[in-house]
C-alpha cells in the first residue's frame, strides 16, 4: 500500500481508502484537474511497472508475486464528508465510483480495464485495445471497455 500511495500522490491523486487488499483513489477532487483521466491512467501503467520489476525480485527470493486488476471509470461523483452524525469519513460515492469498482472486479491479474469515458478524456497518449461491451450490474446500457497496454 505504501508504494502505490506513493505512486498515486506523485500523479496528483488522493487516496480515499483502503478496502480489503484494494486501494480506491481518485483525481479531480478536492481541486479540479482538466487531465485527470491521464494522471489516473499514467498512476495505473506505473503502478503495473512497478509490480513487474518487484515480482521479478520475489518471485527469485521467495518464491511469490504479486496480482493486482486495475480498473478506472470517469465522471461526476459525489465527493465530501459523508456518513451518519456518528462517523463521517471524506469520500467519492455514486454510480461512477461503483463502475470503476466493478471494472476493477472483472479486470484481470495485471490488466488497466478502463471505460470509454476515461478512454476520451485521457487523450492520445496511450495504447488502447478494445476489450469489448459489458453490462454491469447496476447498469442498464453495456459499456465500451478499453484496456491500457503497458
Amino acid at each position: 500500500f505504501t508504494i502505490v500511495t506513493e505512486i498515486v500522490f506523485r500523479h496528483g491523486g488522493t487516496v480515499d481508502k483502503f478496502i480489503g487488499d484494494c486501494v480506491m483513489a481518485m483525481w479531480g477532487a478536492p481541486t479540479a484537474q482538466p487531465d485527470h483521466a491521464a494522471r489516473a491512467l499514467e498512476a495505473a501503467e506505473e503502478i503495473i511497472s512497478w509490480l513487474e520489476v518487484g515480482n521479478a525480485s520475489w518471485e527469485e527470493k521467495y518464491g511469490i508475486s504479486v496480482r493486482i486488476a486495475i480498473g478506472i471509470n470517469s465522471g461526476e461523483a459525489v465527493v465530501g464528508n459523508v456518513g451518519s452524525e456518528s462517523r463521517m469519513e471524506y469520500t467519492a460515492i455514486g454510480t461512477t465510483v461503483n463502475v470503476a469498482a466493478r471494472l476493477e472486479a472483472i479486470a484481470r491479474p495485471q490488466q488497466i480495464l478502463i471505460s470509454e469515458q476515461t478512454a476520451k478524456l485521457a487523450g492520445e497518449g496511450f495504447q488502447l485495445t478494445p476489450a469489448g461491451e459489458r453490462t454491469l450490474a447496476g447498469q442498464q446500457e453495456p459499456l465500451r471497455l478499453f484496456e491500457v497496454v503497458t
